[in-house]
């Protein structure tokens, strides 16, 4: 085989490692200037504020429409989201008197077009807050749907100068979640903002009692980090993590401003049927290729042994309990109570790592008593589907042990028939970034050659 031959061979599989490795990239993304509106302004006057939109070089042409908008929010997590006018009542709609210079913009490669959002405030407009949302998306013909996946939404939010703002909230319900143990119990708080004006920072501080009155355990959430606006509704969803005897409870959600003043309160009942065992405390290590490390969860009950190499560079690694809902098991798995995060890992480890969990009671009894049936699942979010791990049970330390190469959310299973114990899991990463390098060198001094002859 001569040297060209084999240039060319190198070549080909270099193609199908790269091509292999390719991710699909996502449509033209614009880029907006001007993104957030957010001034005092005065009756009567008109204003204009600069905008723009671009997209890159290597981006295709693209259309991009300008509408204005209606100002909602999702009631899961408060996003922005923009309202037709048929669905647009508010008191508060700035949309009437928000135009754009621009409606419809087209962009070549590199284009970058600039414009006014002209803002003509009623001299009657009123007092408090007024609010629009110019939103920036692919424009469509022939009645195609728009694809949002590229869309900019731009927060129109006004406050009329010399008025009053009213800042005041109503807490419509309070529902608690299902009491499991080794899941946070979630309290879900409604809030509407019932006043004039928008506010941001709004905390939710929970407060339990026992049949006694006696306070058994308490909660606060971060301050929100967007505006509530004034008549949208946002759930706050604050996890319970204390420990708790049988017995009946009652909650009760405060929500305050991030000053401390309080808008409004209301309570619930719930009841715990079998002592409830809070979640792990969540955990972080520091992981570097030259020692590698022990991330360990302060009750003992994770433990994530990282040997010497398995990372290339430092790394800070979290695990964390999973508090929502897993996605669906395979056919013959049932959930036990036991799932968990690890965050910071990218990619495939180039050494395995090794899991031990604790399973916990609620784990033992999904299996029917029997440890043998338990085993531990690694959701892949890239396939979208679990893997029953090869698993170790210790049922003198009442562990479960498996090997990985890769992280991402893990769970405590019950199977019909548990996978057998590790013998290892193999990572090609490192053969194929070593391959595709090794090809792509062969590639260019197989170019250098060709020409010289």
């Amino acid at each position: 085989m001569n040297n060209s031959y084999r240039i060319r061979i190198l070549c080909a599989a270099a193609a199908v490692l790269l091509l292999a490795a390719l991710v699909v990239s996502p449509g033209t993304a614009v880029k907006v200037e001007g993104a957030k509106i957010m001034y005092d302004v005065e009756p009567g006057t008109t204003y204009l504020f600069p905008m723009a939109v671009s997209i890159k070089e290597t981006d295709g042409a693209a259309d991009y429409a300008v509408d204005v908008l209606g100002f909602g929010q999702s009631l899961d997590g408060g996003s922005y989201t923009g309202l037709a006018a048929a669905d647009d009542n508010s008191p508060y709609s700035a949309r009437s008197f928000v135009t754009t210079e621009e409606t419809l913009v087209h962009l070549e490669p590199g284009d970058r077009v600039a414009f006014n959002a002209v803002v003509d405030v009623p001299a009657n407009v009123g007092s408090g807050g007024r609010y629009a949302i110019i939103l920036i998306h692919p424009a469509t013909t022939g009645g195609a749907q728009a694809s949002f996946a590229t869309a900019v939404a731009v927060p129109v939010m006004l406050t009329i100068a010399g008025t009053s703002a009213i800042e005041t909230g109503d807490v419509g319900t309070v529902s608690v979640g299902e009491v499991v143990a080794g899941k946070p119990i979630v309290v879900t708080t409604a809030l509407t903002n019932t006043g004039n004006h928008h506010y941001y920072g709004a905390v939710n501080t929970l407060s339990v009692t026992d049949a006694a009155g006696t306070t058994v355990a308490t909660a606060t959430s971060d301050p929100f980090s967007r505006a509530v606006i004034p008549g949208q509704t946002v759930a706050f969803e604050t996890p319970l993590a204390t420990g708790l005897p049988v017995g009946t409870y009652t909650v009760t959600s405060a929500m305050t401003l991030e000053d401390g003043t309080v808008l409004d309160e209301a309570t619930a009942t719930f009841t715990v049927a079998e002592e409830y065992i809070p979640p792990f405390t969540a955990a972080t290590l520091t992981i570097t290729p030259e020692a590698g490390g022990i991330l360990a969860v302060p009750e003992g009950t994770v433990t994530i042994s990282f040997p010497k190499g398995a990372v290339f560079a430092e790394t800070d690694v979290t695990v964390a309990p999973y508090a929502g809902a897993l996605p669906a098991l395979p056919a013959g798995a049932a959930a036990g109570t036991t799932a968990f995060t690890v965050d910071g890992l990218t990619g495939l480890l180039a050494k395995d790592a090794t899991v031990t969990v604790t399973y916990a009671a609620g784990d033992l009894a999904a299996a029917g008593g029997s440890a043998s049936h338990l085993a531990l699942a690694r959701w892949d979010r890239g396939e979208g589907a679990w893997t029953l791990m090869p698993t170790k049970v210790d049922t003198g330390r009442g562990t479960l042990t498996a090997t990985t190469n890769r992280f991402s959310t893990w769970a405590v299973v019950a199977t019909d028939a548990a996978p057998a114990a590790p013998t290892g899991e193999s990572g090609p990463g490192i053969l194929v970034v070593v391959l595709t390098i090794a090809a792509a060198l062969a590639c260019a001094a197989g170019g250098t050659q060709v020409r010289r002859e």
